[in-house]
């Protein structure tokens, strides 16, 4: 439960900042394709919505990747002084950009029961719009069609290559949609039925399901809406799923004027339907149908329909912005935030200040302090060593300070890095009260000098309160 705990809160403190990043980014993408065919933004949509999900899983996996394989790297060549923080690692970490943030427990596990609860919450939602959905689609019933209707749906099925579709009528809803996964259906209203609705209007919204139909956005819509329940809360999260479904309609739009004579037209019957049917929609309760009006941007569907697209290097503008958001989402998984792994131990016995001398001189002292719930500090050490009879030993009187950037508690043994770039390695533990053995993790260097044998001993000389 505790591991489960970590993880859970790790995903949520890396998604809190990942998802805006990724969103920002695909704004700026699909501005630079503001004229291209909406099916390119729709595809650059979909490809941010992909990554606000994987992003901060693929962090966590780095993370607990980079926690198990921190490999060892260059020895130390005897005789021959060795850098041991500014030229020479010790550890190659994959956690090495990784901040640590301390949670006390009981906050851990407010957060790991509300995000629970969010997602049981979002399940319930999801699982009531199917069944609204499925039960629509059993009370439709079929209906004898007008001459004019039955025509335009063979001639959008024959425009858009699809078989015969299933055309049904409800009196549940007010705009027309489709259903269905493998055996897809177009459900109209009953006005469309009675000759209310003149042709050229018929046309058009056959047309736009037809175009959902022909696209398969009933599938990925549910596809969409199932892959995003983890981060389904996040502002930044519903921001990218409106666009999603907004570049989707404009799609479809996009497909369902070339049956009319113009764009003009269609933008025209656009019109005359949502004078009709727009207000009954807002009213109708949700499902997963896809409706001719559902996502309410009726003003940026006919601007959209009415303007010229540059199709002009818009593949190639898609294929650089996804290649683009591939890069920095691997590149901004190395910037990630964790729980302190310390925040699960108690940090006290550790804290003070510690040396171990050589010759009667401290050349590698800790100042180990509690921050936050971690185990923190500073590090003041030599910065070369050499490699004498199995121990590594001070090569000089120059030191330098760096700050502890990650500990991780186990027992009465403490895993520190020191340091950020070319960071040190240091197995510390605890042997009495004020006493402790520390043990630099080194491999073994390319001239075959095996990794040092002997520990260092560390005295406590002062406790930091």
């Amino acid at each position: 439960m505790e591991l489960i705990s970590h993880l859970a809160v790790n995903y949520l403190l890396n998604a809190s900042w990942q998802i805006v990043v990724i969103a920002a980014f695909g704004a700026l993408c699909c501005a630079l394709m503001r004229r291209g065919p909406s099916r390119y933004k729709h595809f650059a949509w979909v490809a941010c919505l992909s990554a606000c999900v994987v992003v901060p899983l693929a962090t966590e996996l780095v993370q607990v990747y980079g926690a198990g394989l921190a490999s060892p790297m260059a020895g130390v060549p005897g005789g021959q002084g060795s850098d041991l923080s500014a030229n020479g690692r010790l550890f190659l970490n994959f956690r090495a950009r990784s901040h640590a943030v301390g949670f006390p427990a009981n906050l851990m596990a407010v957060a790991v029961w509300s995000y629970a609860a969010l997602l049981l919450l979002r399940l319930i939602g999801l699982g009531w719009s199917y069944y609204r959905t499925v039960e629509t689609r059993k009370r439709a019933q079929e209906r004898e069609m007008t001459a004019s209707l039955l025509q335009v749906c063979k001639t959008c099925a024959a425009r858009f290559s699809l078989p015969p579709i299933p055309v049904l009528c409800s009196l549940e809803i007010r705009s027309p949609s489709t259903q269905g996964l493998r055996r897809p259906v177009l459900i109209l209203p009953e006005e469309f039925f009675g000759g209310e609705i003149c042709e050229q209007d018929l046309l058009t919204a056959v047309a736009h399901e037809m175009a959902h139909i022909r696209r398969r956005d009933f599938a990925f819509n549910l596809l969409f809406e199932a892959a995003s329940v983890p981060v389904w809360f996040h502002p930044a999260t519903r921001l990218v799923r409106t666009q999603v479904a907004q570049t989707r309609e404009l799609a479809c739009d996009e497909m369902a004027a070339g049956v009319l004579p113009s764009g003009a037209h269609y933008a025209r019957s656009l019109l005359r339907l949502a004078q009709t049917m727009l207000g009954a929609v807002r009213r109708a309760r949700s499902t997963y149908a896809l409706g001719l009006f559902d996502t309410h941007a009726l003003e940026e569907r006919i601007m959209n329909i009415l303007s010229t697209h540059n199709r002009k290097w818009a593949r190639t503008r898609l294929l650089v912005g996804v290649s683009v958001l591939g890069a920095m989402s691997l590149a901004i998984c190395g910037f990630s935030m964790r729980v302190a792994d310390s925040a699960r131990s108690d940090a006290r016995p550790f804290v003070g200040t510690w040396e171990t001398r050589y010759n009667g001189h401290p050349f590698f002292t800790l100042n180990l302090k509690e921050e936050n719930g971690a185990l923190g500090g500073t590090c003041l050490h030599v910065t070369r060593v050499e490699y004498v009879d199995g121990a590594l030993i001070p090569g000089t009187d120059e030191t330098s300070q760096e700050r502890i950037t990650e500990a991780r508690i186990s027992g009465n043994k403490v895993e520190l890095k020191i340091g950020d770039s070319d960071p040190i390695l240091l197995e510390f533990t605890l042997t009495g009260d004020d006493t402790g053995d520390g043990k630099p993790i080194v491999g073994e260097s390319p001239e075959g000098v095996p990794p040092p044998k002997k520990a260092w001993h560390f005295q406590r000389v002062s406790r930091i309160r």
